[in-house]
């Protein structure tokens, strides 16, 4: 998800050790209502007891929570051995104490590429040698894999006909330790392979022949060279953003970089995605207002722009547009149909009326002419012939992601999801189940936090800031119609993309919500969401041009954090956080207190009309009362809270990993105990239990805590 995709996230634990791979099949549940109803559950819910082990004195153990796949993009190969087409697909695997990126060091745990024997309903997977995935992948023409490691910055290669990683010439270290991340690749017609990357936007060629890896410098202003294309001729093609989507080419005879895109359709937020048939170069610009432009291949003139009702379906970094033929390029219409567009004259053609959704619209032709849709750990296939639609889990599991984020659940079950993936699972700890859920919307990315209410979990996702509600007494049946289960409800407008503030239960049993804007954008919003009618109202720029990174919310009032951050890519202008309180009767802050530092503040724990938070190596409290903010104790060092990781007890006493530390503060008396036995162990997400049982995130696990005068939470919903 960029320094910001998968931005907000800013403190990273960089650890390596060897890996072993895990093959499953999907597991099964058997209880449902009826036949068609237990075919989607076993498919997508699958059930596990989990065996506690002793963690540390006085604290147990139990995971790994997180086993699914978070798959980002596939090649269609034949395998001779298989005598079958497949998929070779990129999956992620975020671990190692802190959320997506891990600049230096290597990652505690690598990325897959998963081998999908689509037809047959059969995987195997390989973990990769570098980073925690990959974006881009293609077939060389030497016949193996290449690959950009999402993270250290290395090019990856795989012999598909022995199975084997091969290693190939790379960067210098200091140039991939600053240029972190490959996004894209492709190979020209005399065998170079030329990538971009984030986050300095440079291009860089490896040449199979002379062995040797060249970096040509920045192409423009960005971050991100998110895209790249070749024509016949040798010319690359860069899609470059977020401040100023636009097509680069570059001549590598003459070593030039060229702006095409003309400027009225350079627009900020959009990373433009360049193809090249024989025919027409194209440029698939997916938002805000989905158009292709077509250019002559040869001079690169603007020949046609046609304008797309495209499907926004993910995120700014994806793209919906994928070359049928040298004079058709496919799309998702807003009704969902998948379109062939003309790129002489610009007729529309329906290919498939009814698919359904790929995550970010990402849908692939195989030899056949038939068409793959990618979600997050299954997949659809479209019979184009028989007009018969297939979905599958793809039947591989993860190699682990970190725990994320943790809430409780009043009938004492414990909610929880990865840093990747739109999965969530539930832990019973009187028996030790774990039920894992499939994604809750069909978007790519991740679930940022998730409350109970009225005995269903509210969840708010990026990407597009999507709000979703689950029964877990009824049958899975993901979708967004009123039927279904989850339900997707609604995307919060206001150009707002990832939730990094969470939703939390408020006043007048309203839900409030902070996001983050879209890629190159400024100025978050505190949304307002009435679970009742299902309305809601999104209030931007509250802080002009600062996103919302955290929310607490109290009997009157809702307790923010806001700070300079923006969308991945964005060029931040504020230089301050500011802690503010909103009140929702007069929809006025009537408190606002601006910090030197512009690092926002992970959690607010509200309780007894106060709320706390950490900045720095201070714990401030707000009195709401006497309006009044006042720091009540200084830490021995800057103590890092981890998002929706500060909780409130009913007896006034708050729970919180500090600085990777579980910790348990007494506001009252300014008593602070941490728990040196979980240094280093406490990554993310804390609950506290029906009970007053503590649960908190360490890596992939979920560690538990009885405390001698256990409390319950001051609030479910926070």
């Amino acid at each position: 998800m960029t320094a910001k995709d998968f931005s907000s996230s800013r403190f990273y634990l960089a650890a390596f050790f060897l890996l072993s791979l895990a093959f499953a099949a999907c597991s099964k549940q058997s209880e449902a209502p009826s036949p068609a109803a237990a075919a989607k559950k076993e498919s997508f819910v699958r059930t596990k007891t989990l065996q506690p082990r002793s963690a540390a004195p006085n604290f147990t153990s139990v995971g790994p929570m997180n086993i699914n796949l978070w798959t980002f993009n596939a090649l269609n190969m034949y395998d001779p051995k298989l005598k079958s087409q497949v998929f070779y697909v990129t999956s992620f695997n975020q671990s190692g104490g802190g959320q997506f990126f891990v600049t230096e060091g290597r990652p505690a745990r690598t990325g897959q590429l998963i081998e999908l024997d689509y037809l047959h309903d059969r995987a195997q997977a390989w973990p990769m040698p570098a980073g925690i995935g990959s974006w881009g992948i293609i077939k060389g023409q030497d016949g193996n894999i290449y690959m950009g490691s999402y993270n250290q910055g290395e090019l990856m290669c795989f012999n598909p006909r022995t199975k084997q990683w091969v290693k190939v010439p790379q960067a210098s270290l200091a140039f991939r330790k600053r240029e972190y991340i490959i996004c894209d690749l492709v190979q020209a017609p005399n065998g170079d392979i030329y990538y971009g990357t984030y986050p300095g936007a440079h291009l860089v060629r490896y040449d199979p022949h002379a062995k040797t890896v060249t970096d040509f410098g920045k192409v423009a202003n960005e971050q991100y060279v998110r895209w790249v294309a070749v024509t016949r001729e040798g010319i690359v093609l860069c899609g470059v953003g977020p401040s100023l989507g636009q097509m680069i080419a570059y001549n590598p005879r003459t070593r030039r970089f060229w702006t095409v895109t003309p400027p009225k359709y350079q627009t900020p937020g959009v990373f433009p995605k360049p193809l090249a048939s024989d025919r027409y170069v194209i440029e698939g610009q997916q938002r805000p207002g989905s158009r292709v432009l077509v250019y002559d291949p040869k001079t690169l003139r603007l020949l046609h722009v046609y304008d797309v009702p495209a499907k926004n379906n993910g995120s700014g970094n994806q793209s919906i547009f994928t070359l049928i033929d040298d004079n058709h390029v496919l799309y998702q219409d807003n009704e969902l149909k998948l379109m062939s567009l003309n790129l002489t004259n610009g007729n529309r053609k329906v290919l498939f009326a009814s698919p359904g959704t790929a995550a970010n619209n990402r849908w692939y032709f195989d030899q056949s002419g038939n068409i793959l849709g990618l979600l997050v750990q299954s997949y659809v296939y479209l019979n184009l012939k028989t007009k018969e639609v297939t979905h599958r889990m793809i039947p591989v599991e993860g190699l682990g992601e970190q725990v994320l984020w943790l809430n409780s659940f009043p009938n004492g079950l414990i909610y929880g999801g990865p840093g990747l993936g739109q999965t969530f699972f539930s832990f019973n700890p009187k028996t030790n189940v774990l039920t894992s859920y499939d994604q809750v919307i069909d978007r790519t990315g991740e679930i940022y936090y998730g409350i109970p209410y009225r005995q269903k979990l509210y969840t708010m996702s990026y990407a597009e800031a999507g709000l979703a509600a689950f029964d877990p007494s009824r049958p899975w049946s993901a979708g967004d119609a009123s039927s279904s289960n989850p339900r997707a409800i609604l995307y919060i407008p206001e150009d707002q993309y990832r939730p990094v503030g969470g939703i939390h239960l408020g006043p007048s049993g309203k839900m409030y919500i902070g996001t983050q804007p879209g890629y190159g954008l400024l100025g978050g919003a505190l949304s307002v969401f009435d679970p009742e009618t299902e309305k809601l109202v999104a209030h931007r720029n509250l802080i002009p041009n600062e996103e919302i990174s955290s929310v607490g919310t109290g009997d009157r009032y809702a307790y923010c954090g806001a700070d300079p951050g923006g969308g991945g890519g964005s060029k931040r202008v504020e230089r301050q956080a500011h802690f503010f309180v909103w009140d929702p009767q007069t929809q006025k802050i009537v408190f606002d207190h601006a910090f030197a530092t512009s690092a926002g503040f992970g959690a607010i724990a509200v309780v007894h009309k106060h709320a706390y938070f950490v900045t720095g190596n201070r714990l401030m409290d707000y009195n709401s009362s006497r309006r009044t903010l006042r720091a009540i104790n200084h830490f021995d060092r800057p103590r890092h809270v981890p998002l929706e990781s500060l909780k409130a007890a009913k007896d006034g006493t708050l729970w919180g990993i500090l600085g990777n530390e579980l910790a348990h503060i007494n506001p009252s008396a300014r008593k602070v105990k941490f728990f040196p036995e979980t240094m280093g162990g406490a990554t993310s997400g804390l609950a506290i239990g029906a009970d007053g049982t503590i649960y908190f995130g360490s890596d992939t696990d979920i560690w538990i805590h009885h405390p001698k005068s256990p409390s319950p939470p001051a609030s479910f919903g926070q």
